[in-house]
C-alpha cells in the first residue's frame, strides 16, 4: 500500500529550553518506520542550544516544523501544536522523552483495527538523563472506570484521533500538572481506548523534572481536585496521597523561628505563611500566632496536629479559642491521637493574624523554660475549592 493511503500521524513537541535532548526526541520520530509522520515542535522561545537544533532539520520539508515564540507553558503550546497539524492521528511526545522503534506504526495499527476508539496507548520505560531504562510505568488498559483509581495512561505513548482531541477542546490551560491526565478522562468519558501491549516510548525522568520538583507541592493537589471534578469524588487509591506530607527533619530546639514551614505539603499553601511562632519542632505555645498573606482564592487555614500527653494512657482533650483579625471565630478542641481544624479566613484582606489560644499548656518536660501546649504539625492555607475538598474528606486528612 502505498504511504500516502497510511493516516498523516502529527506527533507534537512542546519545548523550551531543552537543548541538551531535543535531538534525540527528534530523531526518535524522524526515524520510525512508518512513512507518513510530520513533527511539529512548538518551542517557548528557547535561550539556549534548542534552536539551532531545530534549524538543522529544515531539509526534511513537510515532515517537520517549527515554531518559536513565547507562549503560556506547555498546555498553550500543545493546543497551538493541534492548530496547525494536519494529521488525522495526534502524537505528543514532549522535548526531552523519545519513541521506540515501531512505536507509531504500532499504534496506527491499532486505531485503524478499533475504529471505535478515540486513542490508543501503550507500554513506557522510564529513562534517566543518560537515555538508560531505570524501569517500566505501571500502565494497564484504560478506560473511564479504572482512570478513576490512577492515570494508567503514559502521555509519551499515547495516540489521539485528532478529531476527538478537538471535540475535547484541546488540553485544559488552567492545568499546570495533570492536563494529560485530565484529557484522557475527558476521552474516556465518551470513547473507548485502545491498548497496545508493547512498548511504545521512553518518559525521561531525572532530578529536574516537573514530575520530580512539583509532585508534592502542585501535582497532587490538582490531580484530587481534577479526579473530584469528573467523577464527584476521589478514589481511595488517590486519597492515600492526600494527608501526606513529604516531611523534612527537623532539629529540636527551644528557640522561636518566625518563618518556618518545616513541611512542604502535597495540598494547600504554605508560601502564604509569612511568620509563626511554632517552635522549630512543631509544639505550639499557648499563644499561637500564624500571618497569613491572603487574597481572593484563600479562605482556610487547615491546621493538623495532636495534643500529646506526657502521661500514656492518659490522652488529652481541651478546648483553644480562635481569633481572626482580633475578632473570635470559635472554639476548636485539641485532642489526641489527632485533630484536625478548618480555620475561616478574611479572603477580602491581603493579611490575615490567627491567634490561637490554648485552655492547657505545660512547662515543656525536655528541660528548657518554654512553655507548649500541642504539636501543630500542618499549618495550610487553602483555596475555596480545596477546603470543599477537605470537607469532602476530611476523614482521610484525620489518618
Amino acid at each position: 500500500m502505498d504511504h500516502q493511503d497510511l493516516p498523516l500521524v502529527s506527533v507534537i513537541t512542546p519545548s523550551f529550553n531543552q537543548g541538551r535532548f531535543i535531538k534525540e526526541t527528534i530523531e526518535s520520530v524522524l526515524g520510525q518506520d512508518y512513512p507518513n509522520i510530520e513533527h511539529i515542535v512548538v518551542d517557548g522561545g528557547s535561550t539556549d542550544v534548542t534552536i539551532s537544533i531545530l534549524q538543522q532539520y529544515s531539509h526534511f520539508g513537510d515532515r517537520f516544523r517549527y515554531v518559536s515564540e513565547k507562549d503560556r507553558g506547555q498546555s498553550h503550546a500543545i493546543n497551538k501544536g493541534l492548530s496547525m497539524a494536519r494529521g488525522d492521528i495526534i502524537g505528543w511526545l514532549n522535548s526531552d522523552d523519545t519513541y521506540q522503534p515501531g512505536a507509531i506504526r504500532k499504534a496506527v495499527q491499532a486505531l485503524q483495527s478499533r475504529p471505535d476508539c478515540g486513542m490508543a496507548h501503550g507500554k513506557c520505560y522510564v529513562i534517566n538523563e543518560h537515555s538508560q531504562v531505570q524501569t517500566a510505568l505501571h500502565v494497564t488498559p484504560a478506560d473511564y472506570n479504572n482512570l478513576y483509581h490512577g492515570c494508567v495512561v503514559c502521555q509519551p505513548a499515547a495516540f489521539i484521533r485528532k478529531n476527538v482531541f478537538q471535540q475535547m477542546g484541546g488540553v485544559d490551560e488552567a492545568l499546570n500538572f495533570c492536563m494529560d491526565y485530565d484529557l484522557w478522562i475527558r476521552i474516556a468519558q465518551s470513547h473507548p481506548i485502545a491498548y497496545v501491549n508493547d512498548f511504545l516510548a521512553n518518559a525521561r525522568v531525572y532530578s529536574t523534572t516537573k514530575t520530580a520538583t512539583q509532585w508534592h507541592t502542585v501535582g497532587i493537589s490538582e490531580v484530587l481536585l481534577t479526579v473530584e471534578k469528573h467523577y464527584g469524588s476521589v478514589s481511595p487509591t488517590w486519597l492515600r496521597h492526600a494527608p501526606h506530607y513529604r516531611k523534612k527533619p527537623v532539629q529540636a530546639s527551644p528557640s522561636v523561628n518566625a518563618n518556618r514551614t518545616d513541611i512542604p505539603a502535597t495540598f494547600g499553601h504554605p508560601d502564604k505563611i509569612s511568620s509563626m511562632n511554632r517552635y522549630g519542632d512543631l509544639w505550639a505555645p499557648p499563644l499561637f500566632r500564624i500571618t497569613v498573606q491572603t487574597d481572593p482564592s484563600i479562605t482556610t487555614l487547615l491546621v493538623k496536629g495532636k495534643a500529646q500527653s506526657t502521661h500514656p494512657g492518659h490522652p488529652l482533650h481541651f478546648p483553644c479559642n480562635v481569633l481572626v483579625n482580633g475578632a473570635a471565630v470559635g472554639t476548636f478542641m485539641a485532642s489526641s491521637p489527632f485533630f484536625v481544624w478548618d480555620i475561616p479566613l478574611d479572603s477580602g484582606r491581603p493579611v490575615n493574624q490567627v491567634d490561637i489560644l490554648a485552655s492547657k499548656f505545660m512547662k515543656d518536660p525536655s528541660g528548657s523554660n518554654r512553655m507548649i501546649s500541642y504539636i501543630a504539625e500542618n499549618v495550610m492555607p487553602l483555596t475555596a475549592a480545596e477546603t470543599a475538598f477537605f470537607k469532602r474528606s476530611q476523614n482521610f486528612f484525620k489518618r
